[in-house]
């Protein structure tokens, strides 16, 4: 994840500024606000933008402890975020669903 500098980041990972968006840092309520979730630090973890917007906008949004063991298993499977890096394939922009 990147936090100010876009054109960096993606030089140092050879992807294209659209990709390198998906992949900002930004800080996700692990409660959201419309679930009583506070703007508490122990309520907010860093999370890149696309997983920060997915999350909520599923139809039953997974528990932080669900959401962390997803986590988890992904990046035990060396596959977190990898479809981010092939944005350019996928048609009319479009992110895959999980």
């Amino acid at each position: 994840m990147w936090i100010s500098d876009i054109d960096a980041f993606a030089r140092q990972y050879g992807i294209s500024l659209n990709q390198a968006q998906y992949l900002k840092c930004t800080g996700e309520h692990l409660v959201a606000h419309s679930e009583g979730g506070s703007g508490k630090l122990k309520n907010i973890v860093a999370a890149c933008r696309f997983c920060n917007e997915k999350r909520h906008k599923r139809k039953t949004p997974p528990d932080p402890q669900a959401y962390s063991a997803l986590v988890e298993r992904r990046l035990q499977k060396g596959r977190w975020n990898s479809h981010l890096l092939d944005l350019e394939r996928q048609s009319e922009n479009r992110l895959p669903v999980w």
